[in-house]
Formats: structure tokens, C-alpha cells, sequence
């Protein structure tokens, strides 16, 4: 049996992202949106089909991306997660339930910390020096044990499950399965793996990009390609 591929996003040994299952390709895109004028067809994708590709692309027609399906397995941080599952539109989630199994000891700390970006408040910038790293460390890895230290004390006091994840900090680790169509990925790809996203939230997007791009290389080309990036096809 086939090893899944999978991808460790942080580089802990914890994070993964691995490709489960996917249906389509570059040809269904062009199918779907040739059965319009009767003109699909099972002949294998030609030039003429990449520029179909390009043009609905450039020109936002995105139902045809929406027949074909990606799925992965995401163990990410809570954090992580909580900006994943905001997009909902073609995308399909079930996450491990706290109520109904104990959480893992299983907690991202970050290799370093970044300090508040002056200008933006929602993002962050790189510590220019004048960060105490070894306190800010300390500072986290004191806050996550004593919290999941507090968990499990008050299962052992027989609090309920749902109850006592009451406790538990945003960097315990979640996992997942997520289900996108190609429309609702590039979309998601396009907010997420973009410099105004957190940095591991980045780092998880780049992933799914990696895994998902072989299954629909002419499509993630032009995709590429109309954003500007370096190396694309323009």
C-alpha cells in the first residue's frame, strides 16, 4: 500500500499535512466548462485546452474549477486551524472532537517569537534584536503546561471531557480533514499564502499548494502566472 504524501509545515515532527484523496484534473476544468457548447470530450488535454484553462482564469468564470475535489489530513495548531476554517465556500471540514476522545499532549512552540508590526495591527514583524527570546519561550512553554497540566487534573477530578477542554491553550495541536474544490483552493491559496497572513498560516498554505499543484499542473501554471510570481508562465 501506498505511503500518502505529506508534508510537516513547522518542521516540528507534529504538524503534517497529507494528501488523502482527490477526483479530477486539468481535463474535467476544460470539460465542464466545454459541455455548455457540447464539446467535451475524453481526448487527452491538447494546447487549446490550456488556453481554455488561461482564459477562464484570467476571466474569473470559476464554476468549471468547482468539479474537481482535494482532500487532506491538517494537524496544525488551534490557531492554526481557526484561520483555515474560515473559509467555508466549496470547502468541507471535520475536525477531532474533545468531547468525545482526551487531547493529545501535543503543543506548537514557536523556533522564534516575532514582535507586533507598529504600523498594522494585525500582523507582526521580525524581532530586530530587542526581543528576549529565552523569556519569551519560557513565558510560553510555562502558560501551555500548566494548562494542559489543568486539563488532565480536572479529568481526573471527573469533569467531563467538553468541559475541561475548556482549559486548553490555542497552540495545542488539532487535526483534521479538509475537502476543497480547485476554485475554493486557489481562492483560499490566494488569502493564505500571502505576505498580510500569519506566518505558519502561510506555511500551511504553501503545503496544500506543493501536494495539490502536481494533480492540476496546468492549472496552478496559469494560476501562477496571472498572479505575477517568478518562474510562471507568463
Amino acid at each position: 500500500m501506498t505511503t500518502p504524501p505529506t508534508l510537516s509545515p513547522l518542521g516540528d515532527g507534529i504538524s503534517a499535512v497529507t494528501l488523502v484523496q482527490h477526483v479530477g484534473s486539468d481535463k474535467m476544468i476544460v470539460n465542464a466548462a466545454r459541455v455548455s457548447f457540447g464539446g467535451d470530450s475524453d481526448a487527452p488535454l491538447n494546447g487549446r485546452d490550456e488556453k481554455l484553462i488561461r482564459y477562464l482564469l484570467r476571466h474569473q468564470h470559476g464554476s468549471p474549477f468547482e468539479h474537481n475535489l482535494v482532500t487532506f489530513k491538517v494537524v496544525c495548531p488551534i490557531f492554526v486551524d481557526r484561520q483555515l476554517v474560515r473559509h467555508r465556500v466549496g470547502v468541507s471540514k471535520n475536525e477531532i472532537s474533545g468531547r468525545y476522545v482526551e487531547l493529545q499532549e501535543r503543543n506548537f512552540t514557536p523556533p522564534s517569537f516575532r514582535r507586533q508590526a507598529p504600523s498594522n495591527r494585525q500582523a507582526s514583524v521580525e524581532d530586530d534584536g530587542t526581543l528576549d527570546q529565552a523569556a519569551a519561550a519560557a513565558v510560553w512553554e510555562g502558560a501551555w503546561r500548566a494548562a494542559f497540566a489543568a486539563y488532565q487534573e480536572l479529568l481526573a477530578l471527573g469533569v467531563t471531557r467538553e468541559q475541561a477542554r475548556g482549559v486548553l491553550p490555542l497552540s495545542l495541536y488539532t487535526e483534521s480533514y479538509y475537502t476543497f474544490n480547485v476554485r475554493s483552493l486557489l481562492h483560499f491559496l490566494s488569502l493564505r499564502d500571502h505576505e498580510g497572513a500569519q506566518y505558519e498560516t502561510q506555511l500551511y498554505a504553501r503545503a496544500l499548494a506543493e501536494l495539490a499543484e502536481p494533480l492540476f499542473p496546468v492549472t496552478f501554471r496559469e494560476w501562477r502566472a496571472l498572479r505575477g510570481e517568478a518562474g510562471a508562465k507568463p
